[in-house]
């Protein structure tokens, strides 16, 4: 019996890898119709049907078949725990039941931030790769991914001239490990370095070991991994 359980279990994973890119065009349609913001300005804790959602989206919802279709959608991302879900009885009739949908933990990084960007940093244009302006700190987010070794290395001693002796840059990168893991961090870290692969030549996200080799080789020191939040890392490299 466990074994028939295991291998129905290995069945369906299959079957979720096959079919792995509905999920990613469920996620898209479900932002661009404002899903997750019409729960959301419904208030906390609000449960909200299919067809209510539907009427908030628009005249293109007018199809009598919206709402139906939106529930397919919307159960799906129940299913991953991407929204909560209960089922409750038709008020109209008293007898079917319908799916209420609200928004899950997962969901508010989907909802649109109020406050928008951050104001608290500077942003100076120019090319970095000629050189970087001076300053006590230099914050790079999300930057180094983006380029090869090559390149982050000359713009790692670009940054290491732009700053004092006592000087530091602060690096804002994922980690990967260097045996994968199955974790829901490593696994969103290994997407993102398979999509740097498709879209950056030589960009990729890099282990503890790559980023000090970057630095020692940029001349820097030494290396602090200072914050951590899933698998993302603040580090801070000096002189």
């Amino acid at each position: 019996m466990a074994l028939q359980l295991e291998e129905e279990e290995n069945f369906g994973c299959a079957m979720q890898l096959v079919f792995s890119s509905v999920l990613s065009m469920s996620m898209q349609s479900a932002i661009e119709l404002g899903v997750f913001d019409i729960i959301a300005k419904a208030g906390p804790g609000a449960n909200l049907s299919s067809s209510e959602i539907a009427a908030h989206i628009g005249s293109g919802t007018r199809d009598s078949e919206a709402p139906m279709m939106l529930d397919r959608i919307l159960r799906l991302l129940a299913s991953y725990s991407i929204l909560s879900c209960s089922v409750v009885a038709n008020e109209e009739d008293g007898s079917d039941s319908q799916r209420l949908y609200s928004l899950g933990p997962v969901s508010k990084y989907f909802v649109t931030n109020e406050d928008g960007g951050s104001f608290g940093v500077e942003h100076v244009g120019g090319d970095m790769f000629a050189s970087v302006p001076s300053g006590d700190a230099i914050l790079l987010k999300w930057i180094l991914h983006n380029w090869s070794d090559q390149h982050c290395l000359k713009l790692l001693e670009n940054c290491y001239n732009a700053i004092p002796d006592n000087g530091k840059v602060i690096i804002v990168e994922a980690l990967l490990p260097v045996m994968p893991e199955t974790s829901t961090a490593v696994k969103s870290t290994s997407l993102l370095d398979v999509l740097m692969l498709s879209q950056n030549r030589g960009g990729k996200e890099r282990s503890r070991e790559e980023f000090m080799t970057l630095a020692t080789g940029a001349g820097f020191s030494g290396i602090k991994y200072e914050c951590f939040f899933s698998s993302f890392c603040v580090m801070e490299i000096f002189k």
